[in-house]
């Protein structure tokens, strides 16, 4: 049974209210209507993601650097304090993990890097995490390099964060390449939620459409089925919106949506058998005789 019309997108909210109404407004949409609704519902699941990512301090080190990361396997004796964006109270250090990577201080700013922002060398060095007196020059054989200016509204002893040097040097990459990293991070992450959920809900709506050939379901169009899936998915998607928000997980967020857009959909079914509303009325059989007299 068709709701009264509304605009979209209300009519959207309207649908996903009931069980019965997600089945019977299954014509409600059309294409481009289902194509933003699918769109704006991988929008808000991007939600928790920005909040996480820009409330994080450090990038991992294994994404910016991976051979520096697997080389530096116990703690660095390194001196000295970056303060005020100056490295101060450093002694000339160097640590070699092996011939092609190098850790350091060099206050002196010995080590000459050359190359374009992203793509800077040292030269003898692949890999390179070197102090210099005011900025901080992480390369890695994977072809980034980067040079790191200190922040002026931050302090750093590296004498304290020995165990932890890869740790100061994600820090102090993030202070200044967080911007980009947040812009790269949340595409590749939407582009992965659009990927999984574009697979997931399409699988979903072809199985629903194969049910047109049977006699068990009213579902006679594909635009049908997809409707049908994108107004089940309303709930799901919400509750890990935030669910997302409080405790945030990628994993979680799509095990939500998932198992959520699942259990909808067999409640849709138990409700409503995939047919149409039907009203029946009995009818009774009144039979007259000859009365006795």
């Amino acid at each position: 049974m068709m709701t009264k019309a509304k605009g979209f997108p209300i009519n959207y909210i309207v649908s996903m209210s009931s069980l019965r109404r997600i089945f019977d407004d299954r014509k409600r949409f059309r294409w481009w209507q289902l194509i933003f609704l699918f769109l704006f519902i991988n929008g808000c699941l991007m939600m928790p993601i920005s909040v996480h990512l820009s409330s994080a301090t450090q990038a991992p080190l294994s994404l910016i650097a991976p051979r520096i990361d697997q080389s530096i396997k116990r703690a660095v004796d390194l001196d000295g304090t970056i303060k005020a964006g100056t490295l101060i109270h450093a002694t000339e250090t160097k640590r070699n993990f092996d011939r092609q990577t190098i850790v350091a201080t060099d206050p002196e700013n010995m080590f000459k890097v050359s190359g374009n922002p992203y793509h800077q060398t040292i030269n003898g060095y692949k890999n390179a995490l070197i102090f210099q007196k005011n900025r901080l020059i992480l390369t890695d054989q994977n072809g980034y390099g980067f040079v790191i200016s200190y922040p002026k509204h931050k302090t750093f002893s590296l004498a304290d964060d020995r165990d932890n040097v890869k740790g100061l040097a994600a820090e102090l990459w993030m202070d200044q390449f967080k911007p980009i990293y947040v812009a790269v991070v949340s595409l590749i992450s939407f582009a992965a939620l659009l990927i999984s959920n574009l697979i997931l809900m399409s699988v979903i709506a072809v199985i629903l459409w194969i049910t047109k050939y049977t006699k068990i379901s009213d579902i006679q169009s594909l635009r049908e089925s997809c409707t049908i899936v994108m107004t089940a998915a309303g709930w799901p998607s919400l509750a890990a919106l935030f669910l997302s928000l409080f405790s945030f997980d990628y994993g979680l967020l799509m095990m939500v949506q998932t198992v959520g857009l699942v259990l909808v959909l067999s409640l849709v079914f138990w409700r409503t058998h995939f047919q149409n509303y039907r009203r029946v009325t009995r009818r009774h059989l009144t039979v007259l005789g000859d009365e006795s007299k």
